[in-house]
């Protein structure tokens, strides 16, 4: 039924939009309207917050001095890969003992994933215990802002293509934070496209640790004109992109 109701929308439709070429060349649905096809990227913001506000969250979560500090934004949920990072850990914990992993979203009680949290709590208590992993819960766009620059890099370790962009990782880089993302269609592009990060092959748990230390040895964090990020993923420039397509839609009826 979800299929028949999208090939209709597909076909009467004048345009679609998608957030990447890449992620289009590689949906079997939208390869097959392709002419049909806008790429506009989505519109990314953040509430702005002061020095003092992004200082006092990493006082309070952070207040033992635990460094280098890897950040990941999402729901608790199987495809997000979180048993991805937590395989990952042991390797990163040679290097930096001291490290932690912030998990900044819902992750108690989330609908349809409750064997999976079970599966890996055990993992995760016992990082919990050590030092090296930290739930947040949900944060406010507000709290979110002051969330990222405390970070030294941010992992998006998707497994499926449930996950076409991955909003975080400009949100990451709006702040100067690189981003370790999953080599998937979509998500892969913000890392690319800017240089800023890297991409290893998905649910490859040493391969994501690879690309951690290689991050962290190379300091990146701030390394990125985070004011054109802004720019380009600014509401009022997306907005734009639509109205020019809607002007050119209008045209050609």
């Amino acid at each position: 039924g979800v299929r028949i109701m999208n090939n209709l929308a597909a076909i009467f439709t004048h345009r679609i939009v998608a957030y990447t070429q890449d992620y289009v060349e590689n949906s079997n649905y939208l390869r097959r309207y392709s002419k049909k096809i806008k790429i506009i990227p989505p519109p990314v913001s953040l509430p702005k917050v002061t020095r003092k506000q992004i200082d006092n969250f990493g006082h309070m979560h952070n207040p033992n001095g635990h460094s280098p500090i890897i950040g990941i934004a999402a729901r608790f949920a199987s495809e997000k890969g979180i048993d991805v990072l937590l395989n990952s850990m042991e390797l990163i914990i040679k290097k930096y003992p001291n490290f932690q992993v912030w998990f900044a979203g819902p992750y108690q009680n989330i609908i349809g994933e409750e064997r999976y949290f079970q599966k890996l709590s055990p993992i995760i208590q016992r990082y919990e215990k050590s030092g090296n992993w930290k739930f947040l819960g949900s944060l406010t766009p507000e709290i979110m802002a002051a969330f990222y620059p405390n970070l030294d890099l941010l992992v998006l370790p998707s497994l499926n293509s449930t996950e076409s962009f991955g909003l975080v990782q400009i949100e990451a880089m709006m702040n100067g934070i690189p981003v370790v993302a999953s080599d998937l269609p979509g998500v892969r592009q913000p890392v690319i496209q800017h240089n800023f990060g890297k991409i290893f092959q998905k649910g490859n748990s040493s391969a994501l640790a690879e690309a951690v230390l290689e991050l962290l040895s190379k300091n990146m964090k701030g390394k990125i004109d985070s004011q054109e990020i802004k720019r380009i993923y600014s509401p009022d420039s997306i907005a734009s992109s639509y109205e020019n397509l809607v002007d050119e839609i209008k045209s050609n009826l």
